[in-house]
């Protein structure tokens, strides 16, 4: 067939032989007849999915935009086209223009709960959380006796540490739907999160007995055993989870997580590229180049992205020396209260934060992918130090504003930041911070100078201790990390719990002790009072039985040596 449809019939027989060829893998007969199609029907709806699919595959995301373009012009009132635009920019790191779209789609008022499910899942992904529970709220006065509008708005609410109600949603879900599988996924989620896991672990338990075929209740079963540090029994379920779907993320993710933490590091780190498919990150920029896995680069240009937190960047930009020395260009694209800091480094060719111009490259990586690129194992982590250095003119001016308090001067951080927009993460500060009050006994050792190296609200806490222990407190001037850098480097120890600043001072060769949780983050490993990644670094490993005491303890102990032999 050559000429254009002319009749219902045989537009419909158009649209069969372009869907044949796109699933036999004939992308080019396929797209040339859904284009074919579009020409006479600019509106059909089906032709455009299923030819923006084609372009998405191939990773043209620009072309199928303006295909959704195309039939938003030609039907205006195709909340459908609006839907599928907005899900276009997302994947192209455009939030704003997503929005947009989205909010074009909420304007046409749609009538149905599915509508309403997917205009609030676009919402999502782009942590447009208040539209996303109004699309929600939208989606059950449609049709409240549907249970998966149940179990996505339980999603979220779980994400948003609204527990309760999630698991008053999911409740509702399983009354509607004893057998549905997701009813009781979410339940045990919100069950997990609510701090109740023998209850999350039965609701998953009967999540496997509905779909024992289905991987997701034995990788949700999985990160229970996992929040409990039962690693053995997470690694059965997830390796189940996986005999089942090889490909399935959220198992691939969390095998990582288990990996890693047992140390098995070249083994997670296939399992680890999976983080961006079992996570909501909201939008995350993707260049159109090839992610670089270890290719030869000499006379090359390569994009490294930042990702994920700024400890993470500390932690991982180390792998740009070992870029630069393959002969590459490098650029870097970093968060921009680490740019300062990350001037100096000599092995980055031009340094953009997240609101500037990208420079066009033959490759991109993001910086926690740069470890499957270089194959790394326990053995062979880079770990020359420093590879960090603040500024010259800081470390100057740092030196002598801290020239009047005495040697030695001792570091200190002991909360994380808040970050209430992320309920995760909330949970996991409450995990690993203290207050600064539990820290006290640290006072009793003599003739330190202590310094807070703390920010965001928790540095107030050194006003309520005045009288009782003296810190000298110059929060107000730590505006970005070079500043804080140049403070660490006129101590003499740092101690910090799991934040940014540990990296930091690792990265910059100070000493640093780490106040680390029971349920440790996978980098710092299992059992181990050092770490492969800071040569520097000692750490004062929690208990799962008793709370910080313990810790405080011995961190007093260990520093009343320490100051012995200073």
């Amino acid at each position: 067939m050559t000429s254009s449809p002319k009749t219902p019939t045989e537009l419909t027989a158009y649209f069969a032989e372009a869907v044949q060829a796109q699933q036999r893998g004939d992308r080019a007969t396929a797209e040339t007849r859904y284009r074919t199609i579009l020409a006479a029907v600019p509106g059909h709806l089906d032709t455009a999915h299923n030819l923006a699919i084609l372009l998405g595959d191939q990773q043209r995301h620009g072309e199928a935009l303006a295909l959704w373009q195309n039939v938003q012009a030609a039907e205006p009132g195709s909340i459908d086209a609006c839907i599928e635009a907005a899900l276009t920019r997302i994947r192209m790191g455009d939030g704003a223009g997503a929005g947009t779209d989205l909010q074009q789609a909420v304007a046409l008022q749609p009538q149905d709960d599915d509508t309403w499910r997917r205009i609030a899942s676009g919402f999502v992904l782009l942590r447009h959380f208040p539209d996303a529970v109004d699309a929600y709220t939208a989606a059950l006065n449609c049709n409240p006796e549907e249970p998966r509008n149940y179990t996505a708005f339980a999603s979220l609410c779980s994400h948003l540490g609204e527990y309760a109600v999630a698991r008053e949603l999911a409740e509702s879900a399983t009354r509607l739907a004893p057998d549905l599988l997701w009813a009781w996924i979410e339940l045990g989620n919100a069950q997990m999160k609510e701090g109740y896991p023998e209850a999350a672990a039965a609701s998953f338990g009967q999540a496997i007995r509905i779909a024992p075929k289905d991987p997701v209740g034995y990788c949700n079963l999985a990160i229970t055993q996992m929040e409990a540090m039962d690693l053995e029994a997470a690694q059965t379920n997830l390796d189940r989870a996986l005999e089942l779907d090889p490909e399935h993320p959220l198992a691939r993710w969390n095998r990582a997580l288990v990996r890693l933490t047992r140390g098995q590091l070249q083994a997670a780190w296939p399992d680890y590229e999976y983080r961006r498919q079992a996570n909501i990150q909201g939008v995350i920029f993707r260049p159109g180049t090839p992610q670089w896995r270890g290719e030869p680069i000499s006379g090359q240009r390569i994009l490294l992205l930042c990702e994920q937190g700024l400890g993470d960047s500390l932690q991982f930009i180390r792998y740009a020396t070992r870029v630069k020395a393959l002969g590459a260009w490098v650029a870097v694209r970093i968060q921009a209260p680490l740019k300062p800091l990350f001037q100096e480094m000599p092995c980055i060719d031009l340094l953009i934060d997240e609101n500037e111009p990208v420079p066009e490259t033959d490759w991109h990586c993001h910086l926690l992918s740069l470890p499957l690129a270089f194959h790394t194992s326990i053995a062979d982590i880079p770990a020359e130090m420093p590879y960090l250095r603040a500024p010259q003119a800081r470390r100057e001016a740092w030196r002598e504003l801290l020239a009047p308090l005495s040697r030695p001067r001792v570091g200190l951080v002991w909360a994380g930041g808040r970050r209430q927009h992320m309920a995760d993460a909330v949970l996991l500060d409450s995990r690993r911070s203290l207050k600064l009050e539990q820290l006290l006994p640290l006072a009793s050792v003599p003739n330190i100078s202590f310094v807070s190296l703390q920010k965001d609200e928790a540095a107030a806490q050194v006003t309520d201790l005045k009288g009782r222990w003296s810190i000298t407190d110059y929060s107000d001037k730590l505006l970005n990390f070079a500043e804080t850098a140049a403070l660490v480097e006129s101590l003499d120890l740092v101690i910090s719990v799991d934040t940014a600043v540990a990296h930091l001072a690792g990265a910059l060769n100070k000493p640093v002790w780490l106040l680390n949780r029971w349920d440790t983050d996978w980098r710092w490993l299992l059992q181990r009072e050092d770490s492969p990644w800071y040569p520097s670094l000692r750490q004062f490993r929690q208990t799962q039985e008793e709370g910080w005491d313990k810790v405080v303890a011995a961190v007093t102990q260990a520093l009343r040596q320490w100051r012995q032999e200073q």
